[in-house]
């Protein structure tokens, strides 16, 4: 009996495995171009005319984004008494947000602390909160 079923299993499996004429196989082709390039072939949007494409390539060099710094117009035929516009300079408390929340004034000027004689130390003394002995400076709690 246990020779009968060692070549039954077989024959089993083998229909189990087979694979079907309906399955495909997985085939890779290198397919090439007619233009000999170092790059593969990428998807891409259709070429432009040679016209368009010159004009759309003025328009990139033209154009500012978001983050790109303005170009300067170039000045042509000056005379030379021109002087120079003058930029105006703004303080530092205008460059800022209004909204923008600053931490305390200092308590004092130089380096040295005129109460503690504490050299190179902060500008303000801490405030303590609560009995469990918190300190913070401009909302922000240290532990020392």
């Amino acid at each position: 009996m246990a020779g009968v079923a060692r070549y039954r299993l077989p024959s089993v499996l083998r229909a189990i495995y087979t694979p079907s004429p309906a399955a495909r196989s997985f085939t890779v082709s290198t397919a090439r171009s007619s233009k000999h390039s170092r790059f593969a072939p990428t998807p891409s949007p259709p070429r432009l005319a040679p016209e368009e494409q010159e004009i759309f390539e003025n328009l990139q060099q033209q154009s500012t984004g978001a983050f790109s710094t303005p170009r300067p117009t170039p000045r042509i035929n000056q005379s030379p008494q021109s002087q120079p516009e003058e930029v105006l300079q703004s303080s530092a408390d205008e460059e800022l947000h209004p909204d923008l929340r600053r931490g305390a004034r200092p308590e004092f000027e130089g380096d040295k602390n005129p109460k503690t004689g504490e050299i190179g130390g902060p500008k303000n003394e801490p405030l303590r909160w609560g009995g469990s002995g918190d300190w913070s400076y401009n909302g922000r709690v240290t532990d020392f």
